[in-house]
């Protein structure tokens, strides 16, 4: 028969709570230092378009083709779907833009 000891238990629960303070710390410095700053401006014009995500553009959905747009890949005329107002509405958007706006 095996005698349990309070050390017996005492001692992983504190290399457990070690680990997982360590990794912890660890998983927020690396948050931080790999952080990726995401352009808003895709954000919205994803939002504007139709979201149909049909591909019809030639890029991988309205997120794709709303990159292109703000990288001057693709135009607005490059989405079928969208409605002619739609597309006057995102042309003003555009150019309410500053022209030298970085991320």
């Amino acid at each position: 028969m095996m005698v349990l000891s309070i050390t017996h238990i005492i001692v992983p629960i504190l290399l457990m709570a070690g680990l997982g303070l360590f990794f912890g710390i660890l998983l927020a410095v690396l948050a931080k230092v790999f952080y990726v700053k995401e352009d808003v401006r895709v954000e919205t014009l994803t939002s504007m378009l139709p979201g149909y995500n049909c591909g019809a553009c030639g890029y991988p959905g309205c997120n794709g083709l709303a990159k292109a747009i703000i990288d001057k890949k693709a135009t607005v005329d490059s989405c079928k779907p969208s409605k002619p107002d739609q597309k006057q509405a995102i042309r003003e958007w555009l150019d309410s833009l500053p022209k030298d706006e970085k991320l």
